[in-house]
């Protein structure tokens, strides 16, 4: 076998394994369930249900992400390990997407949230052992979410909140609150693919 043929086959043996493991990872989580309710200028509008959440406020998303981590994993009442769900969701100052090594900390708080699967209400939900790590109800709620581009990679989630700004206000909708970041390939662990939206509350 010569060096090109065995380039070739490494090149597509990898991306059959990439492939794979997005495949295995989107089977073993499990994700919070809405209701598309139209798309406007690239702007989709979509009802959620009532939700439990798990979140803290830390000084960089790693930490923020350790603990929820640690969470699900037994850092409960009851010891019990939680599923992992998608997506994750994070609010900051300057809103920054994951990428495969991670994100860089920044020196304002930021406020990351793990939705519990569906299964679970507020009454059953785990009482966490870090009193860092707090459960909130989210009850039914409209978000209007666009997506966050790859490329060109700077400013991508800045130029996609401005974009989803943009298309709520031409749409006639009144915005609640500041916009998010949807993380999603979740893993508390960080993100192998960078998708990502970007969404805020609307009235």
């Amino acid at each position: 076998m010569d060096r090109a043929t065995t380039f070739v086959t490494g090149v597509v043996s990898g991306l059959a394994a990439l492939a794979g493991w997005r495949y295995y990872r989107s089977r073993a989580t499990e994700s919070v369930d809405y209701e598309v309710r139209r798309l406007v200028d690239g702007v989709e509008i979509r009802r959620y249900p009532t939700v439990v959440v798990a979140e803290t406020v830390a000084a960089s998303e790693a930490i923020a992400r350790r603990r929820l981590r640690e969470y699900a994993a037994g850092a409960n009442r009851v010891g019990a390990e939680l599923p992992a769900t998608t997506p994750l969701r994070t609010r900051i100052g300057p809103l920054e997407a994951p990428t495969p090594t991670g994100t860089e900390a920044s020196t304002a708080p930021v406020r990351v949230g793990s939705y519990l699967p569906p299964g679970y209400s507020p009454e059953a939900a785990p009482e966490p052992t870090d009193r860092a790590v707090l459960l909130t109800v989210e009850t039914p709620r409209t978000v209007a979410v666009r997506s966050v581009p790859r490329y060109p990679p700077t400013d991508r989630v800045g130029r996609a909140k401005r974009r989803l700004l943009e298309g709520v206000d031409r749409a006639g909708l009144a915005a609640v609150g500041s916009p998010f970041l949807f993380s999603y390939d979740n893993s508390l662990l960080g993100s192998l693919t960078g998708r990502a939206e970007v969404g805020i509350e609307i009235a």
